[in-house]
């Protein structure tokens, strides 16, 4: 899987900008693409989310900072501590650290959207979804 990836994002960098997802998974990703091919660096970046960062038990600043300090790490700053759902507010007691690239996928949802989208409508979208999932009236 890692040759996949690593080939994926040295083939996206070299024509568009990149948004990784997958915290401190994307780090050997990275490292070998960038050892590979240079030239991407400045045209990729890692997408998180404020928990990933926050983790005690890793720090992905300074595991990306050491494959490049130019490889920026933008993340999304969802709040769930006054979410009804308690599932979705154990992220704010360290329970859950990530979503499956929730992170990166609410940093595209904002930066295509110019802003339109933002953490609220972020938010609004994941209770209707989560009341969905757990078939909540």
């Amino acid at each position: 899987m890692q040759p996949v990836n690593i080939g994926m994002l040295i083939g996206a960098a070299r024509k568009v900008p990149v948004i990784l997802g997958g915290g401190t998974q994307m780090a050997p990703i990275m490292a070998a693409a960038v050892k590979l091919d240079p030239s991407i660096l400045g045209n990729f970046m890692e997408g998180t989310t404020r928990w990933l960062l926050a983790d005690p038990n890793s720090d992905l600043v300074k595991l990306v900072g050491s494959i490049s300090p130019e490889i920026p790490i933008v993340n999304i700053n969802m709040d769930y501590s006054e979410s009804p759902y308690e599932g979705l507010q154990a992220y704010e007691w360290g329970y859950i650290k990530e979503g499956v690239g929730c992170g990166a996928s609410a940093v595209a949802a904002v930066i295509s959207s110019a802003g339109k989208i933002d953490c609220g409508a972020l938010l609004d979208e994941v209770h209707s979804i989560y009341k969905a999932i757990i078939n909540v009236d």
